[in-house]
């Protein structure tokens, strides 16, 4: 007869097993979701208020002499702010076409700078108005057209007035639309049988988990596939926000926002020791996107450097593959349709 184990080392032994080893179980989807929507309503507060700070510092630049660095980085802060945000392209964001008015990327065609060509043909007046924006192209009602006005030799003031004004409406409407009585995240938490969209609270949770999955293939084949090309043809212009420098910055709060719904959303609905093992890959991946040491667009262009790209893109590849292998089955949960589906 094999000798009785003790308890705290059958403990131990059931903790090192992986997820998929462990009798799991079903976690509190109602209090997930509580929790889920305090980081969201934080995010997209976040970007409520840069967008309002973007909007009265594009007066303040066009019409009050404010410094073009002081600017810039309340650009910056801006499209920092709604980085994370690019993960949930549904609910709000999906109804309102916010994910193409806010950060209109990849642009294959150049509509941007089509886009702002015939805009800036408008008269000051019409410029200047938010509400005259929003009957343009997309292409020019976010962030890449301010970011071609302000780094280009295209006339800059009044239209960055006009574009940031509609942004930080859209910036409120969308917080509105979640967040306000009758929001979305009421709909959210009346999951049942007679809910339109979410039929139990666990749905909630596969959307947003899917969401997570989503913004991880956007990172490695997009935001980095794109511009790395191949060896012998990269593509350094395909980056996101190249001409401001801050493709990898985008990333990087990206990963910051997964971390954050990771830890504080679903944190305390699964085990640690898998909730602190995959936090360790999101950070050792925030790691390598700081050593890369050079703009993405300059790193993708030199062999010797593009290296450091390629091994950023096997590394968010690779934290893909830990959420699905130690975060889903904690959560009862697979991927659902997501909008990289469609591309």
């Amino acid at each position: 007869m094999f000798p009785r184990l003790a308890a705290p080392l059958i403990a131990g032994l059931l903790l090192a097993l992986p997820a998929s080893a462990q009798k799991l179980v079903a976690p509190d989807h109602a209090a997930l979701r509580e929790d889920s929507l305090v980081v969201l309503e934080s995010q997209f507060d976040a970007f409520r208020v840069a967008a309002s700070e973007l909007a009265a510092a594009s007066q303040a630049y066009c019409d009050d002499g404010l410094a073009q660095d002081a600017y810039l980085e309340s650009f910056r802060r801006t499209w920092l702010a709604w980085a994370p945000l690019d993960a949930y392209q549904f609910g709000p964001i999906e109804q309102q076409g916010a994910a193409l008015t806010v950060a209109f990327w990849p642009d294959k065609k150049d509509f941007v700078g089509r886009g702002l060509k015939l805009l800036l043909q408008q008269p000051p007046e019409t410029l200047r108005d938010a509400a005259a924006i929003a009957e343009h192209s997309a292409a020019v009602q976010g962030l890449p057209a301010i970011e071609r006005l302000l780094l280009s030799d295209l006339e800059t003031c009044p239209a960055v007035i006009g574009i940031s004004a509609h942004l930080e409406r859209t910036a409120n409407s969308l917080h509105d639309a979640w967040f306000l009585p009758g929001g979305y995240s009421d709909l959210v938490r009346s999951a049942g049988p007679e809910n339109p969209v979410f039929l139990s609270d666990a749905e909630f949770t596969k959307i947003l988990y899917t969401a997570i999955d989503f913004e991880l293939t956007r990172i490695s084949e997009t935001r980095l596939g794109r511009p790395l090309g191949s060896f012998d043809k990269p593509r350094p212009r395909q980056a996101e926000a190249w001409r401001s420098g801050l493709s990898l910055d985008i990333i990087d709060a990206q990963l910051a926002g997964i971390d954050l719904l990771l830890n504080e959303g679903f944190g305390n609905h699964l085990f640690s020791p898998n909730k602190s093992w995959v936090r360790g890959v999101i950070e050792d991946t925030r790691e390598r996107v700081d050593r890369m040491g050079l703009p993405l667009d300059v790193a993708v262009s030199e062999p010797a450097t593009r290296v450091r790209a390629e091994a950023l893109q096997t590394k968010v590849r690779h934290l893909q593959l830990q959420f699905a292998q130690d975060v889903g089955p904690e959560l009862g949960v697979e991927t659902g349709f997501s909008a990289a589906d469609g591309d």
